[in-house]
């Protein structure tokens, strides 16, 4: 099955569900991801394209651009016709995106269009990010089998994880820190976790 996952940045969706992303993957579904802006006030745009593609080989993905202005996504039919393109094209059996509670409005933006553009897609998942307020998640995917593969996606960011700082953590020591939280509420060691718009369960998910 195609499975599509979006963020505003490079490196928002690798903190968020690249573990998860990364067993579809090795269970042999396909992975897209769909990144709306080059992060281009956080650091060089090229490094941090280089750095997600780099990030998509760890992910087994394939890679597309939105072409927005980093901290100036607009919510505009421009927006949800961009993020409506790979949905109508893939036909994704799950679309994840980033939580709709965030400080950051880029995040606010790209999970509020994509909640648009994909109403007739039968499950799309909210995952977490530094910046998410209010995540009271209610499904969760166990990803200790998969750890370093989403630390090796993560630390591909090289030019934004280990220099930003989240309470006086690393944006890396913040993902693993958060793994070990979220497992602990699925009692796992490290779990991922993930709010649904709408959830469809299928035999095979999460097994």
């Amino acid at each position: 099955m195609n499975i599509l996952a979006i963020g505003a940045h490079p490196d928002d969706l690798e903190f968020g569900c690249a573990g998860t992303l990364y067993r579809f993957a090795r269970e042999g579904h396909k992975i897209h991801l769909l990144i709306l802006t080059s992060g281009e006030i956080g650091g060089d745009s090229h490094v941090r394209r280089q750095e997600q593609e780099a990030s998509a080989k760890v992910l087994k993905a394939t890679l597309s651009w939105g072409g927005f202005r980093d901290t100036d996504i607009p919510l505009t039919r421009e927006l949800i016709q961009e993020i409506e393109k790979p949905i109508k094209k893939l036909k994704p059996e799950i679309v994840f995106t980033l939580f709709n509670e965030d400080s950051h409005q880029d995040h606010r933006k790209v999970s509020q269009a994509t909640i648009t553009a994909s109403r007739h897609s039968r499950s799309v998942l909210m995952y977490e990010c530094p910046s998410t307020s209010n995540f009271n998640p209610v499904i969760y995917c166990d990803i200790g089998p998969v750890l370093k593969q989403k630390m090796a996606a993560l630390t591909a960011h090289r030019s934004q994880v280990f220099q930003t700082k989240v309470r006086d953590l690393s944006i890396v020591e913040s993902a693993k820190a958060t793994a070990i939280f979220r497992g602990y509420q699925d009692r796992v060691k490290y779990a991922e976790a993930f709010a649904p718009v709408r959830f469809a369960l299928r035999a095979g998910l999460w097994t």
